[in-house]
């Protein structure tokens, strides 16, 4: 990683190759943290690059594994092929998922720009049928986020609860912050009282604090969630949270395609950059 980029994605990002993200999940285990894994990957024209991802995934399982860290993995539908078709993309996510129920791991589904939301949520849902280690991220800016976490309670899928990072259009998306806030916050209330282990995936200490009174009022024991954060973010946070007896797990994205990866999130939304840059001191 050279240059200014490079600067600001080194604290957010493991670095390019799998021995990478291992160093660092090990050195979040020290600290009481998990972590997932993120292959850096997406919009994937090429069967043959979506099959590259694929074996890229199965080593990422054995190497996590063999260097007996805690650590689960997160992917990308596109990465996969689903640009190609949604049976591209489902073939190939079965071979990763299968091998990571024989390893006792698990698999989260990110969820993507809006015009793949169906398509993830359905794709998702065919495979829960028969795989139970997989997991969907559900983002609380978008107005139909009520409804698909009402089906995937009713489903018993575990749901990461996230905001949103993708610039989305005001007819289907919260254009305000705190309205994305308060779905945010319902839909989380929700999941805590009536979801299959949720992940709370957000770096805001209001609705972080909110959860815990939430849980506490409500009997919810602490094995019952876990809260989600980046790599690099809060991280004084992520260390009081884990100390504290809470399952505190962290986002980790590595590859080779890191930059275009940085450029692409930064770009996309002004708040994206804003976020990087208040966060460069914590």
């Amino acid at each position: 990683m050279k240059g200014l980029p490079a600067f600001f994605a080194k604290r957010y990002i493991a670095g390019e190759e799998r021995k990478d993200a291992i160093r660092v999940v090990r050195h979040l285990n020290s600290q009481g943290i998990l972590a997932t894994i993120d292959n850096l990957g997406e919009h994937v024209k090429e069967p043959s690059h979506a099959e590259d991802a694929v074996r890229e995934y199965l080593s990422l399982l054995d190497d996590i594994r063999d260097g007996g860290v805690n650590s689960s993995v997160s992917l990308k539908l596109t990465h996969f092929g689903l640009d190609i078709s949604d049976e591209i993309a489902e073939g190939n996510l079965r071979g990763i998922i299968k091998k990571a129920s024989e390893l006792n791991n698990f698999v989260t589904f990110d969820m993507e720009g809006s015009r793949y939301t169906q398509r993830t949520i359905d794709t998702f849902l065919r495979l829960h049928e028969k795989y139970t280690n997989i997991g969907i991220a559900i983002q609380s800016y978008l107005y139909r986020s009520p409804m698909d976490v009402r089906l995937l309670i009713e489903k018993g899928a575990s749901v990461r609860l996230v905001k949103g990072a993708y610039k989305e259009p005001t007819q289907i998306a919260f254009p305000k912050k705190r309205d994305v806030d308060k779905n945010f916050e319902e839909l989380m209330k929700s999941l805590l009282l009536k979801g299959n282990y949720p992940a709370i995936a957000t770096h805001d200490e209001r609705l972080i604090n909110e959860a815990i009174r939430f849980a506490d009022e409500n009997g919810i024991p602490k094995e019952r969630f876990e809260f989600q954060m980046l790599l690099g973010i809060k991280r004084k946070l992520q260390k009081r949270l884990a100390d504290s007896g809470y399952k505190v797990r962290v986002y980790i994205p590595y590859g080779a395609d890191w930059l275009p990866y940085t450029l692409r999130r930064l770009r996309e939304r002004k708040e994206n950059l804003f976020f990087v840059i208040k966060n460069l001191f914590d």
